[in-house]
């Protein structure tokens, strides 16, 4: 298992005021009663999901809520995990399929179900709730799971799966994937009670989307106890489950939005773990008595993005001297306090070491360039952020860069957008010239980070990157399986993107989960949530 940082800790904040802090964002208040009884695992997030229906993005509390209760064909076999590189993409095991077979082209995924299996409702599992999953995720185009994910892995949109028997079916590939076992086991691609859920399925909803919004129809360790949209989320054990029964039996996560009072409430000993912790705050929470620090490898990064529709930002040029013009060693050691690397590589550097190099430092470089475009007398941007994305610290951040750029004749307006529903509507609208932003690819495969934020094909191709040639080569990844030819093709997208500097990346940032010290078996997973059923106490 990886291991956690364990500085211990001083500082603590009062009971009155970590109460109060969970009752204003909501909660009930008595999270010191719920915290660490019967099985009783207490979450400070910085969000909760407003509903869970698996084929609905509504944010990454909405993903780590779905694992919960989700089950899979496959899941994460976090025995694999290292200290120095993410979970991988053959980092899976069995779920509801105890084996599987592959075809020798590649193309065919043979999954053997297991017998016996009921899901919270007492239905068994077979070959048609496979199907009915697969249809209702391709029911809508812009899922996720079908949107991105599947498409990803070159699942077969006509026919995704094929039932052979009531307790064998067929995943079907048009192209082979390396990537497609990693799929398979995201939450959101998980396996539903298709038995209860069409019972509630109506005229105007075939597929139970008002119902799945608010209850849970899976097979998991867990089911929905009780949800309060964007406040509250109760998981409790599902006595039906066909795996061994996990030590925590009720999982609570509040939402608290204020990343300080999450740290309180952590310091004070009232939750078990927090999101998002802040980052001024984590050696204070590594020096006291009830907590520490889990530092994990991750592939998340904090960039600057753009509007590639934007003229002034259109040249690649432009890109390459604000990327010479930003000191990454100094927003690391000041604003990261030291938790986060400089990021020197076009994509993170844990999918893929020894990557080409971007950004150094190099004002001169950066005016250099900025004159070639036409911009040598001076060029006038915007920089948005939010605090909820990347994070509270985003305004100093954007402070610092404005500094930098200013030293090579690039004057940034910042501008903060307070409403994170606004701000990702900007991002998806791409009214924002440029914008602090975060990349965590959620499968841990460098040909997918690639396809996800720069292919034009993708959904979540934010920027409007197109480039034809780019395309092509990562086309030729996704239907290549792991080898010299798929390495070969992924340098030459690499090098494209390094002449392009689609995306300005500023640091990368690992895993960072503030925990009790007693809490025990934390891994973290490419969804960036937990396995629940794995977590003890020590």
């Amino acid at each position: 298992m990886r291991s956690r940082v364990m500085r211990r800790v001083a500082g603590v904040a009062t009971m009155a005021l970590a109460a109060s802090a969970l009752v204003a964002c909501g909660g009930s208040g008595d999270t010191a009663a719920d915290k660490g009884a019967d099985g009783t695992l207490t979450l400070a997030w910085s969000s909760t999901p407003t509903q869970l229906d698996p084929n609905v993005y509504t944010g990454l509390s909405w993903v780590h809520a779905v694992d919960g209760f989700m089950e899979n064909l496959v899941e994460y076999d976090t025995s694999k995990a290292s200290d120095d590189a993410v979970l991988g993409v053959d980092a899976v095991k069995p779920g509801l399929a105890e084996s599987w077979e592959i075809s020798e082209d590649g193309l065919q995924y043979t999954f053997k179900l297991r017998e016996g299996v009921k899901s919270q409702y007492g239905n068994v599992l077979s070959a048609d709730d496979v199907m009915w999953s697969f249809e209702r995720m391709y029911s809508n185009p812009a899922a996720l799971s079908s949107g991105v994910l599947l498409k990803s892995a070159n699942v077969d949109p006509d026919e995704p799966v094929t039932k052979i028997d009531d307790l064998t079916v067929r995943v079907n590939l048009l192209k082979p994937s390396a990537i497609a076992l990693s799929v398979l086991a995201y939450p959101v691609d998980g396996i539903l009670d298709s038995v209860e859920a069409k019972k509630h399925a109506t005229a105007d909803d075939e597929w139970a989307g008002k119902w799945l919004a608010n209850n849970s129809a899976s097979f998991g360790a867990y089911k929905l106890k009780t949800l309060d949209p964007g406040k509250e989320i109760r998981l409790e054990y599902n006595e039906n489950y066909y795996g061994e029964k996990p030590e925590i039996t009720e999982i609570i996560a509040k939402a608290v939005p204020d990343a300080s009072a999450r740290a309180q409430l952590l310091m004070s000993g009232d939750v078990d773990a927090i999101t998002e912790p802040p980052l001024d705050q984590l050696k204070k929470i590594d020096e006291s008595a009830n907590a520490v620090v889990s530092i994990q490898p991750d592939s998340n990064r904090h960039n600057i993005s753009f509007n590639l529709g934007d003229k002034k930002v259109a040249d690649a040029r432009v890109r390459k001297a604000i990327s010479h013009a930003i000191n990454r060693e100094e927003i690391a050691a000041s604003i990261y306090q030291g938790y986060a690397e400089p990021a020197h590589s076009p994509q993170a550097s844990g999918l893929l070491a020894g990557q080409p190099e971007t950004g150094k430092y190099d004002p001169e470089l950066a005016k250099k360039l900025l004159a070639e475009a036409g911009y040598a007398s001076g060029l006038d941007i915007e920089l948005s952020f939010s605090t909820a994305r990347p994070g509270p610290f985003a305004e100093n951040l954007a402070r610092l860069v404005q500094s930098d750029l200013k030293a090579v004749g690039v004057n940034a307006t910042v501008k903060a957008v307070p409403s994170p529903a606004d701000f990702e509507a900007a991002v998806a609208e791409r009214t924002m010239p440029a914008y602090l932003y975060t990349e965590r690819p959620s499968q841990p495969d460098l040909g997918f980070s690639l396809f996800l934020y720069l292919h034009s094909g993708s959904a979540l191709n934010k920027i409007g990157y197109a480039n034809d040639e780019f395309d092509s080569i990562i086309n030729k990844v996704l239907i290549t399986e792991a080898g010299p030819a798929r390495d070969a093709a992924i340098d030459e997208a690499l090098q494209i993107v390094v002449d392009e500097e689609p995306i300005i990346s500023l640091v990368e940032v690992p895993d960072l989960v503030g925990m009790s010290d007693d809490l025990e078996g934390y891994v973290s997973l490419p969804t960036g949530g937990m396995k629940f059923d794995e977590l003890k106490r020590g």
